[in-house]
């Protein structure tokens, strides 16, 4: 188990005592790089938990300090008005606090919109940077009960727009038009809230998950926790999933991309480097990450986040492509894959009230896979307790 920071303090007394002589040694002045001497010395671990702790100790941070969920609604596909309802109206009657704000982007001359919320509190506050999802923009209003969680446990939030809803242009779909803008809205948060450095978070759902791989694949060394939801993760795969069921993301990837992603062209080139499946490869073992996907979700296949746990888990720990084919093509879990599951020995209570039972959980060093009983969906509060408990 990690120490706590009053363990961690008190240890620095000791180490004090022998530092004393040296101007230079402030360890108590500084936690992070006392931590670091402690990690050093064996006197401490990584600050990190598994989901299975996490849910079961659903209380959040510590033993002594406690989460507030304040919002009703568990899940995003319950949220009233459908997933992608934006407007500022229901943001100022439901969280007040929060306000819309403007943040110039470095890449142009543009001026990024925002929702933005920092009480002013002096402690250093965690931050939570959320990014919305595919067909909306900013104000998508499933996300309130995010901003409501931040609220009320004095939370740092960011809700960027980075060029909004990806709807074709070329500008939108994990340009780097957009991943600049995602940057910028980190850099404002952290430049303008006492924001603390060791507890900075990402959470994504959908095309916001597909969103957070792309920043977090550039900045691994930034979030100590990335939590992201039924994501897109090869977008060339997901256009030829949409093109065979006739649906509109086919076109809008089409579009963006300048055309149609065949084997050898520009435009699946572009596919590719648009795709976190480019990019995610590279920090495998880096990333404390929670991949969440709903079983049964025809919107965006669980394929697309086993083969996301894949690229981060080391080589003994992947999921055999029979298993994802089987999976893909049963639904189900197939029995050698459950067989490797923890989620048996474990209850994940978040899970359980939103009736979404866990059937699958793996680990493989900071890298944790869940697939879960639904569809395209994002349960609020296991994320938010699972990111509530990392720690850098």
């Amino acid at each position: 188990m990690p120490y706590s920071r009053a363990a961690i303090t008190s240890r620095l007394d000791a180490i004090a005592l022998f530092c004393a002589p040296f101007s230079s040694c402030r360890l108590k002045d500084d936690p992070r790089l006392g931590r670091a001497l402690l990690l050093t010395l064996g006197l401490a671990t990584a600050s990190t938990t598994s989901l299975a702790h996490a849910d079961e100790q659903a209380a959040g941070v510590s033993e002594a300090e406690e989460l507030e969920h304040p919002s009703e609604h568990l899940r995003v596909t319950e949220f009233p008005g459908g997933l992608v309802e934006a407007d500022i109206e229901t943001w100022n009657e439901l969280v007040p606090e929060v306000e819309q704000i403007e943040i110039p982007a470095s890449a142009d001359d543009a001026e990024q919109p925002a929702l933005y919320y920092d009480s002013g509190s002096e402690e250093a506050k965690p931050l939570l940077l959320v990014l919305h999802s595919w067909s909306t923009d900013y104000l998508q209003n499933i996300d309130i009960p995010l901003g409501q969680f931040a609220v009320a446990n004095d939370w740092v939030f960011m809700h960027p727009d980075f060029r909004g809803q990806n709807d074709g242009r070329p500008e939108s779909t994990a340009s780097d038009l957009a991943i600049s803008d995602m940057e910028d809205a980190l850099d404002y948060a952290r430049d303008n809230a006492n924001v603390d450095e060791a507890r900075i978070y990402l959470l994504g759902y959908s095309g916001g998950a597909m969103n957070a791989l792309h920043l977090a694949s550039r900045h691994p060394d930034v979030f100590a926790g990335v939590s992201v939801w039924v994501p897109v993760y090869d977008l060339v795969n997901w256009y030829q999933w949409n093109d065979e069921r006739g649906e509109k993301y086919a076109g809008e990837i089409a579009d963006a991309c300048g055309g149609v992603p065949e084997e050898g062209s520009e435009a699946h080139e572009e596919c590719l480097k648009r795709s976190p499946v480019e990019h995610v490869p590279d920090v495998a073992g880096e990333l404390r990450i929670l991949i969440a996907h709903g079983i049964g979700d025809e919107t965006v296949p669980p394929s697309q986040a086993l083969r996301a746990f894949n690229d981060l888990a080391a080589e003994e720990d992947r999921i055999s492509q029979e298993q994802i084919d089987q999976l893909m093509e049963d639904r189900e879990v197939p029995e050698g894959l459950r067989e490797r599951s923890t989620h048996g020995d474990r209850e994940f209570p978040h899970f359980a009230e939103a009736d979404a039972s866990v059937l699958l959980h793996l680990q493989s060093g900071p890298a944790e896979l869940v697939l879960f009983e639904g569809e395209h969906d994002m349960l609020y509060r296991p994320g938010l307790a699972w990111l509530a408990r990392q720690e850098r």
